[in-house]
């Protein structure tokens, strides 16, 4: 995907190779069923950080389905072709992802058991009470906007989280070989695609820093505190859960290299220099091999 901005040309950000070596954004599926229960603690040897991970798998298909929603209500005002193509294909993956990570949950729930009320609380009280009350009955321009700077602060998060996932040794920790597969696909997707949301602000009169500000300050926020309700249950729920190392675990989140707190916290302070831009962040050339591979 090429970059964009407000003035409609390609900026000059190459992602850390030549443009023309980038591939038009397309939807690809992953059709994996988990037929085998995935196990709790399926990333690696380490209980905490699998089960951030399965509470982020959780709150997946909810947040996508938000994340679309920000994005098409902008789509009929955009004029330049690419970008149509790249909100068709955006759209398209988000729901691929959205499927796949329901098929995952389904899966990892007989090990980790009912979580009916977290879905509840995570989707019902913001996706289908507050958000449709403020785009039916307020409708002002600018909340619009900060639902997108909402999705473009996300999608920078969970780029960030897909970028350490091809770092050397990281997508080998993963055992299983069906939910290695649907987490490479989907962190490959999450970088080809980290421009889009923020490009469709930028061009749509969004993106003063204020609101870029106030949309990642919301996102970080909500996101930091369904993910800590959800893990902390599922530890207490897990008979098998080391508790006696849970120190140097939550030491290790924050501050191993390409940890998740880590990469949580670095991505948010990147986030907030006033030239920031996606693209700045080079898409790793393992995700990018992985794209070219699925497409051949």
């Amino acid at each position: 995907m090429t970059p964009h901005n407000p003035k409609g040309t390609a900026l000059e950000v190459t992602r850390g190779c030549p443009q023309e070596d980038f591939m038009q954004m397309t939807v690809r599926k992953n059709k994996d069923t988990f037929a085998e229960p995935v196990p709790a603690h399926w990333a690696g040897k380490d209980a905490l950080q699998s089960h951030v991970l399965n509470t982020l798998s959780l709150m997946f298909p909810g947040g996508e389905a938000f994340f679309i929603r920000s994005v098409k209500h902008f789509a009929d005002r955009v004029t330049d072709p690419e970008m149509q193509a790249d909100i068709k294909a955006f759209i398209g993956q988000e729901m691929q992802h959205s499927m796949a990570h329901e098929r995952f949950n389904k899966s990892v729930a007989e090990n980790v058991g009912n979580m009916d009320w977290f879905m509840w609380l995570f989707t019902v009280p913001t996706f289908e009470w507050l958000e449709p009350f403020v785009r039916k009955n307020l409708g002002f321009e600018f909340l619009h906007q900060w639902a997108l700077s909402i999705t473009a602060a996300a999608e920078n998060m969970t780029a960030g989280f897909a970028q350490s996932l091809f770092q050397p040794g990281e997508l080998e920790k993963i055992a299983r070989p069906d939910v290695r597969e649907l987490y490479a696909w989907h962190a490959a997707e999450e970088m080809e695609h980290r421009d889009l949301a923020f490009d469709v602000l930028q061009q749509q009169g969004g993106g003063s820093y204020a609101m870029r500000m106030s949309g990642m300050a919301f996102a970080y926020g909500i996101i930091t505190a369904y993910v800590t309700v959800g893990t902390a249950y599922l530890m207490v729920k897990d008979k098998e859960f080391p508790w006696a190392t849970l120190p140097q675990q939550v030491v290790d989140l924050f501050t191993k290299e390409n940890s998740l707190g880590r990469v949580f916290l670095e991505g948010m302070v990147d986030y907030m220099r006033p030239d920031f831009h996606p693209s700045q962040q080079p898409m790793h050339p393992d995700a990018l091999a992985y794209l070219e591979k699925m497409a051949s």
